[in-house]
């Protein structure tokens, strides 16, 4: 009875590994795919970005709402344009495509460890290495990714003529209602959970090359 259910949970665990690397290498095809079409969507698209909204201190517009216990306010805009906005555009790609090439590089990782898996030889070099770029990946994706995507903000509110600023904001505003929009890097506009991730990925591959240490040191019995 045992031996039997030994064999069923082998060739469940055989399923699942096949299963597993099936479905990464079709969504990280998808991933190559959608990369690439967001890609050229960027270029031939309206330009849509995210600004703030400030007046002069004297001069705050006062418009506020409530429904129930609920209170509105405002303090955002969106900005969208047709010109070519070359750079601001570019560099909207490159934070966008950061995260698709994590995407694409943790599917391949799949793969790899299911095939290691599949040959019951995890501890590889391969494995250690997979793990350490997927982590720093992820960990710069976390931090520069939404940087990147401020400062793509803040080149096109420039060459729109938009105040980079608070501090550009005219004394006599009148009742025009300013943006301003900011290209400061800041830790706090991370992607903590992502950033989380790579580090537990990083810690894993640590792992990794000590299991494989291991398994050298003793001629492959672990």
């Amino acid at each position: 009875m045992s031996t039997k259910m030994l064999k069923l949970g082998h060739i469940g665990g055989r399923t699942f590994l096949m299963t597993a690397a099936i479905i990464a290498a079709i969504a990280g095809l998808f991933g190559v795919l959608y990369l690439a079409w967001f890609t050229e969507e960027h270029f031939t698209r309206s330009f849509v970005f995210e600004a703030s909204m400030a007046t002069p201190m004297n001069e705050v517009p006062q418009l506020r709402g409530s429904i129930g216990e609920s209170h509105l306010t405002y303090g955002s805009a969106f900005v969208e344009s047709d010109e070519k906005l070359f750079a601001p555009r570019l560099i909207l790609a490159i934070s966008e495509a950061l995260y698709f090439l994590l995407f694409i590089a943790g599917c391949a990782s799949i793969i790899m460890i299911c095939r290691r898996l599949w040959k019951n030889h995890p501890f590889t070099a391969l494995a250690h290495w997979a793990m350490l770029v997927l982590g720093a990946m992820a960990g710069m994706t976390a931090l520069f990714a939404p940087w990147l995507a401020d400062v793509s903000n803040h080149l096109a509110a420039a060459e729109l003529g938009i105040p980079g600023t608070a501090t550009q904001i005219p004394e006599n505003a009148g009742d025009v209602n300013w943006l301003v929009t900011s290209a400061e890097f800041s830790f706090q506009d991370a992607n903590h959970p992502l950033l989380a991730l790579g580090i537990v990925l990083i810690l894993l591959s640590l792992v990794l090359r000590r299991g494989q240490r291991l398994h050298l040191d003793t001629d492959g019995l672990v």
